[in-house]
Parts: C-alpha cells; sequence; structure tokens
C-alpha cells in the first residue's frame, strides 16, 4: 500500500535520490511543496508542485520502476488530491506535451483531467540539428545580439519583450540570462524584434518516467521565443543568426526547445530544420468533483 508524506529535514534523505538536482536549487525560488512516496516502509517516489494561490502546479511526478503499473501512483496521486482540497486548493494543473509524455495521458483519463490544447506549437531539437540546417548558410541582416546593443535601445527591446511575453505566459528569468545569446532585429538601427534565448535552463517536466533532463542530464537548455516583429523575413534573419553563434560557442548536446505562435514562424521552424512542433496541453483537475 502506497503512502504519502511531505518530505521534510527528517525524512530528506530517504527521498533526496528522486528529486532532480534542478528542483532543488529552484525550491527556494519558486514556493514549491515535496511530498514523498513510500511502499512497504520503503522510499520510492515524489510528487513535486508549486503553490498558485488555489491552483497546485505539479512539475514532477516519479514512481521507481518496480511499481510502476501495480496502481501505486494512482493510490499516491488520490491521497494527494485529497489532501490538497483539504488544505484549500480547487484545482490541480499539469501543463505536458502528450507526444512526449504518454504516460501521463493515461493518468489524465483516469483523473477526469480537462485538457485545453495550447495555441502555441513547441520544438525541442539539439544544437548539432540547428549546426546542420539550411538556416546556417543564410546569411543574416538587420540583426545584433542583445548584449552588443547600446544601452538606450537595449532597454527599449526589453520593453518589447516583456510586452510580448504576456502572450507565452511565461515569466522570464533575469535580463542577465538573456544577454548572452538572445538576438535582436532592427530596423533603421530602432530594435523591433527578438528572438530572446533564456539559458541555461534545466528540462524538467511532468509524470516522466526516469529523472533525467533531456537528452542527458548534463545538457543545458535554451528557450526560445520570436517576440515583437513582424517582418516577414525577420525569424529567418535571426535564426540565421543564432545558428551562427551556436556553431562558434555552444556544444553540440546543448537542448534547445521554443515555443512559437501558429503560422509563418512554426512553418519556418518546421522547413528549415526539418523537425515538426508539438502542441502543449494544459490538464486541470477540479478538485472540488473529486
Amino acid at each position: 500500500m502506497a503512502f504519502l508524506e511531505e518530505i521534510s529535514p527528517a525524512n530528506m534523505r530517504s527521498f533526496e535520490p528522486f528529486i532532480p538536482e534542478a528542483l532543488k536549487q529552484k525550491a527556494f525560488l519558486e514556493d514549491m511543496h515535496f511530498f514523498g512516496i513510500s511502499e512497504s516502509d520503503e522510499a520510492a517516489g515524489c510528487i513535486i508542485y508549486v503553490d498558485k494561490i488555489t491552483v497546485a502546479e505539479i512539475r514532477y511526478l516519479y514512481i521507481v520502476p518496480y511499481l510502476r503499473g501495480t496502481g501505486a501512483m494512482d493510490q499516491a496521486l488520490m491521497e494527494f488530491f485529497y489532501n490538497l482540497r483539504d488544505e484549500g486548493y480547487t484545482h490541480v494543473r499539469v501543463n505536458y506535451i502528450p507526444e512526449e509524455f504518454r504516460n501521463f495521458i493515461a493518468i489524465s483519463k483516469r483523473f477526469g483531467f480537462e485538457e485545453t490544447r495550447l495555441d502555441l506549437a513547441y520544438f525541442r531539437f539539439r544544437a548539432e540539428d540547428i549546426k546542420k540546417c539550411r538556416a546556417t548558410s543564410f546569411s543574416p541582416k538587420n540583426i545584433m545580439r542583445l548584449k552588443y546593443l547600446p544601452e538606450d535601445k537595449k532597454q527599449k527591446l526589453f520593453k518589447i519583450i516583456d510586452k510580448n511575453m504576456t502572450f507565452y505566459n511565461y515569466d522570464l528569468s533575469a535580463e542577465s540570462d538573456i544577454l548572452p545569446y538572445s538576438m535582436a532585429y532592427l530596423e533603421n538601427d530602432d530594435p523591433k524584434g527578438a528572438l530572446v534565448v533564456e539559458s541555461p535552463r534545466l528540462t524538467l517536466l511532468p509524470a516522466t518516467e526516469e529523472k533525467n533532463t533531456f537528452p542527458d542530464p548534463n545538457a543545458f537548455d535554451l528557450v526560445l521565443f520570436f517576440v515583437g516583429t513582424k517582418t516577414l523575413m525577420a525569424p529567418l534573419y535571426l535564426l540565421s543568426g543564432l545558428c551562427k553563434v551556436i556553431q562558434t560557442e555552444l556544444n553540440d548536446n546543448v537542448v534547445l526547445t521554443g515555443y512559437f505562435q501558429e503560422g509563418h514562424v512554426t512553418r519556418l521552424i518546421e522547413g528549415t530544420l526539418g523537425i515538426k512542433g508539438y502542441h502543449e496541453v494544459c490538464a486541470t483537475l477540479d478538485l472540488m468533483q473529486l
């Protein structure tokens, strides 16, 4: 029988092997809560979530391989959901990519999550994919690395970035984290848009079967966003500029993920990289209906 308990200093040693290092580092930056799953008095997994007032946003689920398919995770989740409801939460939310995390599809159906497809195409690829794509041979125009912009233009571009990032429902890290690789697009020397590159960011997704990053624990993530400009050629110029930076400065195992609005940019990414975009799903469970 699976048993759920909050992870504390007293039992941390037992559950620590199941918790990704990146989440340990971010625990104090976000309001994270850690619960351990035990079976026959043996630590067997964990559930990690972030407090979003009345919503508990699951960031990570893990159960040891020998208990998968036994119902232990379902039992732990049911107890977890009842505990959340008793504490005043009204909903549980999980954002995931169905094509990559098929094991959560079954969990979502069993517990009655309502799923909504988000209107953003999602891409994941390695730096080595960019190094050999067609955009590397394209001559970029009207672009500059954001870190080299004069300070007044840099601050103007940051305002454009802040305004446009609300579309993605995504909170960027500090400005210093997007400076190293981000590319700016200029018209008449005036910044009009950007390929925002956030780094480094470890990939941690819910309901993974293993507690590793993709594609390996030592790779770090660059997250890409196009913002601002509506000029048709601008995304290609920006991507080409990033390609040239990646060729000289990044290792092949660096992972890049991107969220792009469906349309011209999505087709450009798929055409130049030959990589299909997927859609992230927001799964929501109404705790009041349990």
